[in-house]
């Protein structure tokens, strides 16, 4: 099939804050009732989300540690700032809190329609895996990436290499779509198209404009 836009041959979406709602709120929600801030509560549980280092969120989600090890491991972090009790993020599935996305969503199939290529890249925890099944994901994209299976996370350049190559397309004629600025600014470094994503029903208008 001829594709519109003869620039881009594939389409790699985030999944949450693009295909669906943020996990913002709902991590958020674990604040309640606790004396911590935001930044503070990030920095702790999540360790620097613009770098990929070895913070025990960045080893959870590249599959490496389990969640009840994950947590063993931020309570030696709260307790060393100071803590006496702390939120710490769900064992249970935080991707089940999330809600589609039905623009995003019908854009993603219209694009695959039209002869893109497309895949979803996610940084996601081995746990919380169920989200694949639960959206359809292997019928919606023609790839699927998650962090937690192939052991590596967005930023890593690596991680957009392998996308790339799992779907077969010049990493220059591939476009990325993420509501993380600094996964905008890795892949940007990597060679790709890019587009961030701040408001998910706008960039969904967005990407048929370009594309269809």
């Amino acid at each position: 099939m001829s594709k519109p836009n003869p620039d881009v041959d594939a389409v790699i979406f985030d999944f949450a804050g693009v295909l669906s709602s943020s996990p913002g709120e709902a991590m958020a929600s674990q604040m309640e009732g606790f004396d911590v801030d935001l930044g503070t509560f990030v920095r702790i549980v999540m360790g620097p989300l613009h770098e990929d280092g070895d913070h025990p969120w960045h080893e959870l989600e590249c599959g490496r540690l389990t969640i009840a090890d994950y947590l063993v491991a931020i309570e030696v972090l709260w307790r060393a700032e100071g803590f006496e009790s702390f939120p710490t993020p769900p064992r249970d599935d935080l991707m089940a809190m999330l809600r589609p996305i039905p623009e995003m969503i019908d854009a993603a199939r219209a694009v695959r329609e039209a002869g893109y290529r497309t895949a979803i890249l996610t940084n996601n925890v081995r746990e919380w895996g169920s989200w694949r099944t639960r959206w359809d994901a292997d019928n919606l994209v023609d790839v699927v990436v998650d962090s937690s299976q192939v052991g590596l996370r967005k930023p890593d350049p690596a991680i957009f290499e392998l996308t790339v190559e799992r779907l077969g397309s010049p990493m220059g004629r591939t476009l990325f779509l993420d509501d993380f600025p600094w996964n905008i600014a890795g892949a940007d470094a990597v060679g790709l198209q890019t587009m961030h994503v701040a408001d998910p029903v706008i960039a969904a208008a967005a990407l048929l404009d370009r594309l269809l």
